[in-house]
């Protein structure tokens, strides 16, 4: 893998003949990390590899290769702002470099160890971030299980990144630990998984991963770990058995903290109602208030995926630099000697217990009040206590029924149930604007652009837009949602509407609703130009063909074409990478997306134009919400029968693929019967 140069990194000391080996930036306990040079593609990234060959007994050796590349597989399956991106997996004589993101070097770890501790504003803008990541992580059925002040960095604005995956686990990967390894770093290890040696751990879950956030935060507002002792076995028992020592610096992060720290995994804070105080103790005013849903962040009848805690995140507002404030700990206010209490996760009580300086006021009518009593305003509640917070709800809600609110009801038809009754729609009146979900990378289709009013634009932009004045709206905001976690953001409130080439499938509608569809794709192929010998499907068997996890033609491909060697990745832009690279064969998605990729690399890339089967776009909405559903529904006939769809289509898609797509035409809505 190396030629030429020296062990020790030095000039000219290349990986797979394209990385050059700069600068050693850390080591662990699973290799080194150095800086590099991507020869090909102009950029420096960060390379992983193994400690060198000797240093450990080949069975150890070979665990630890199976755990780089299970490392790599975990994240490339995610993709998220606050979780380190992998650029390249290389395999070879035994050896696995995870080629990744260079990002800086200096972590959280190495902050505490030169400033001692940091503020509490400060402590809680890091924790937003890196719990954001964390969402992302498990809404991708990923378990990081090593959640530490050594694997947090950060980028070069400040923004702070997740990373080292080496004992990450996740849905059908293979167990590579021996029996009674310890799995995890004793100080942040969960207590549920800190057994006594003969007894068997219980099963990780993402409340696990929550723990270990809460260790992290309490070290870096304290300046010190809660747990310690001088053996691990020592701290493994402090984890089991005893308390955390009184927080001295924590102020308005007490609640958060504690409620990280319960020991039980299914009282745990949930990562949903962990976010909200953090929101609230960074100062980070909430976007956009969600629908008025129970603590476990789904909406009555839905089902999580997770038994504790998952979910991906918001990826809102950027906090910005993270600079300390003029104060020793960062507190926005006193904190109440009450807060010393721990509070129950999941109970209206535990918000209420860090009193003034507590998360966003949670009171207001049940999801199972009578659907037209409307929901109070949850951020300016937060800021309001006592009877002038009902006093400003009033007001607000009678201003925005004179601004017409009740004229938009007017769309639902007499026979059936009232726009009132959408929890979604109160929600996205009381905050003003509609949220919707969209895709941040596919051209033609829904791209981020600068010029464009709201920051994207493209075909489905053009349909959400549609949607949201239909339904009343002259504001829409869009949310970048990846295909794993759709499902995820309908149901914890998170988007409104998701409107991002959004395949309509009979395993979706188990756990949201559609509206549609409002375009018909079909899966084909990108392949180099220069492949003159791949015409079809049937001639890419045994080739590497790179697609998205979790999608549904990564599924078609893998059950209809099994001899292909499929390459999943978190998002359709990773896997052109990888095909401009040369890492990949193919790769295969709706071909309306493909058309949009290859005009991007018109020399480069060919679309076959040869699909062997369609996708269904539709609108997702929230389970149960039947006049929300019928009102998209109208929203989608009107932009067909007004001409605005064939405008839409021919200035966005058309041009991408002229002969391949010349003759699309608006689908029939079989979703709005």
């Amino acid at each position: 893998m190396r030629n030429g140069g020296t062990p020790d990194g030095g000039p000219h000391t290349l990986v797979d003949g394209r990385y050059e080996l700069q600068r050693p930036l850390g080591r662990g306990g699973m290799g080194v990390v150095w800086e590099a040079y991507d020869n090909r593609l102009g950029r420096q990234v960060a390379v992983k590899e193994l400690l060198f060959r000797g240093a450990v007994d080949p069975d150890t050796q070979a665990q630890w290769v199976e755990r780089a590349r299970r490392e790599a597989r975990a994240i490339a399956r995610i993709g998220h702002e606050h979780v380190v991106a992998v650029h390249d997996v290389i395999e070879a004589d035994g050896q696995v470099w995870i080629v990744m993101e260079q990002v800086n070097p200096r972590s959280l770890a190495d902050q505490l160890q030169e400033r001692g501790r940091l503020a509490a504003l400060q402590t809680a803008r890091i924790g937003l971030e890196v719990l954001r990541g964390l969402r992302a992580v498990h809404a991708a059925g990923v378990l990081h299980r090593d959640v530490k002040p050594h694997n947090i960095l950060f980028r070069r604005d400040g923004r702070a990144v997740l990373m080292d995956f080496g004992i990450a686990t996740f849905e059908g990967a293979a167990q590579v630990t021996r029996l009674h390894e310890l799995v995890g770093t004793p100080r942040y290890l969960a207590p549920e998984l800190c057994t006594p040696q003969g007894r068997s751990p219980r099963e990780a879950t993402p409340a696990a991963d929550l723990w270990s956030l809460g260790v992290t935060l309490y070290e870096t507002v304290e300046g010190r770990a809660p747990f310690r002792g001088p053996t691990p076995y020592e701290v493994l028992e402090a984890v089991r058995e005893d308390e955390p020592p009184p927080m001295e610096y924590c102020g308005p992060l007490r609640p958060l903290i504690e409620g990280l720290l319960v020991k039980e995994p299914l009282e745990r804070l949930t990562a949903q109602r962990a976010e909200q105080l953090l929101q609230h103790v960074a100062q980070e005013t909430p976007q956009y208030p969600t629908a008025f849903y129970p603590e476990d962040g789904r909406p009555p009848g839905t089902e999580s995926p997770w038994s504790v805690g998952d979910s991906v995140t918001s990826t809102g507002a950027d906090t910005g630099p993270l600079e300390p404030p003029d104060d020793a700990t960062g507190s926005t206010g006193p904190t109440d000697p009450a807060a010393g209490s721990r509070p129950s996760a999941g109970s209206a009580d535990s918000a209420d217990s860090a009193g003034s300086s507590g998360p966003p006021d949670s009171s207001g009518p049940s999801p199972s009040a009578d659907p037209g009593t409307p929901v109070p305003p949850r951020g300016l509640a937060a800021r309001l206590r006592g009877p002038r917070a009902w006093a400003a709800a009033a007001v607000a809600l009678v201003v925005l029924v004179t601004a017409g609110w009740f004229t938009v009801d007017r769309l639902s038809t007499s026979a059936g149930p009232s726009l009132d009754s959408s929890a979604t729609l109160r929600a996205a009146r009381e905050r003003g604007f509609l949220l919707v979900g969209v895709k941040g990378d596919q051209p033609g289709l829904s791209e981020r652009s600068a010029q464009a009013a709201g920051g994207f634009r493209g075909f489905d932009i053009d349909i959400a837009r549609a949607v949201a004045k239909h339904l009343g709206f002259d504001t829409v905001r869009f949310e970048v949602v990846n295909t794993q976690s759709r499902e995820y953001r309908l149901s914890t409130g998170q988007v409104d509407l998701i409107v991002a080439s959004y395949s309509i499938t009979q395993e979706r509608k188990e756990s949201v609703d559609f509206a549609g569809p409002y375009y018909v794709a079909g899966q084909d192929f990108l392949v180099p130009a220069r492949s003159t010998g791949v015409n079809g499907v049937a001639d890419l068997d045994g080739h590497k063909v790179c697609t998205v996890q979790g999608s549904t033609p990564e599924a078609r491909l893998r059950t209809e074409y099994p001899r292909i060697v499929l390459e999943p990745r978190a998002s359709y832009g990773l896997c052109v990478t990888d095909l401009l690279a040369g890492t990949v064969d193919a790769v295969s998605t709706d071909d309306v997306i493909l058309a949009g990729y290859r005009a991007q690399h018109p020399s480069e890339l060919r679309l076959l134009g040869a699909p062997f089967a369609s996708e269904q776009y539709g609108v997702g909405l929230h389970r149960g919400e039947p006049a929300l559903r019928a009102a998209v529904c109208d929203a989608i006939r009107d932009e067909i029968s007004s001409g605005r769809w064939k405008s839409s289509y021919d200035t966005y898609l058309k041009p991408l693929a002229p002969k391949e797509l010349a003759d699309q035409l608006p689908p029939d809505q079989t979703e709005c019967g």
